[in-house]
């Protein structure tokens, strides 16, 4: 994700009526060699914007909410990331898109205090989808914050017809989930210590109707992702840039390579040049490349 254009973290719902919201009709498209509807999860594209070096941020622990002093030199991409989110819209007509927290919080930041829940934690520990926030919502903002450190109470609905969605695992405190309901924020819960993507995935297929998700990173997020075997296509920006850094995020981290795993394989299906000497590219992701 570029670091201009704040507003794409939590893009804007489509335009239409709320009746019916986020149930999207499954969609015969072809994924990555498998059915979306066969897989029973939908299918998943990554958007996101690297150097040349792939680097996807100026520095280490940056949030969308920071601006590097380099950001001025850097190409102006917010034209092209516009055109590509259109492109995904146009083919994939996508019910929400993924972030990690990471995006919005610093690794080790303080963390807002919450009121500590006094009754019964066993029915916390379970999905919260309400009826009304349902109805109402034709888009996601997913929030994959397995730990529960995202406390703001936001809800994404500035747009009409978005509304935001957390992805927890158990570890995440009895407080905060009490919080969120307190909120009314849904929120799907799988995954001892990490979230399940796994699962969550398939609960968004299942539950919402989902077909397709646009995934906007970070680094921490899509290489878990990659390696899980949950990323159909990649459409990257590549800038005219070599950033380097022996902390700043990349575009896919995750665990080295086992012995006997491998690399995604990616299929080009486009490249395209653009304004500011930026690249255009559009992959599909090879069926079983996963390790």
């Amino acid at each position: 994700m570029s670091e201009r254009g704040k507003e794409r973290v939590f893009p804007a719902g489509r335009k239409g009526k709320a009746k019916g919201a986020g149930r999207l009709r499954p969609r015969s498209r072809e994924c990555s060699g498998f059915s979306v509807i066969k897989e029973h999860r939908p299918c998943v594209i990554m958007q996101m914007a690297a150097s040349v070096d792939g680097r996807i941020a100026l520095g280490p622990d940056m949030t969308m909410f920071d601006t590097h002093p380099a950001t001025a030199v850097m190409p102006d991409d917010s034209a092209l990331w516009e055109k590509i989110s259109r492109a995904i819209e146009d083919e994939w007509r996508p019910g929400g898109t993924i972030m990690g927290s990471g995006t919005v919080i610093k690794s080790g930041a303080p963390l807002r205090e919450l009121p500590v829940h006094a009754g019964d934690p066993g029915c916390l520990f379970e999905d919260f989808l309400p009826e009304d926030v349902l109805a109402g919502t034709r888009t996601w903002a997913i929030l994959i914050d397995g730990r529960g450190r995202c406390r703001s109470g936001y809800r994404a609905t500035e747009t009409p017809g978005n509304h935001i969605l957390h992805v927890v695992s158990t570890s995440a405190p009895a407080d905060y989930l009490a919080f969120l309901r307190s909120e009314n924020i849904p929120y799907l819960i799988g995954g001892e210590v990490h979230a399940d993507l796994e699962g969550a995935l398939f609960k968004l297929r299942e539950k919402l109707g989902l077909s397709a998700l646009r995934l906007w990173g970070g680094g921490t997020l899509n290489g878990v992702m990659l390696r899980k075997g949950l990323v159909d296509e990649v459409h990257l920006i590549l800038r005219p840039a070599l950033i380097g850094g022996r902390r700043t995020p990349t575009l896919a981290d995750c665990d080295d390579l086992t012995p006997d795993g491998a690399p995604a394989r990616l299929e080009l299906l486009s490249v395209r040049t653009e304004a500011e000497g930026c690249l255009w590219l559009h992959y599909r992701v090879r069926a079983g490349a996963a390790s």
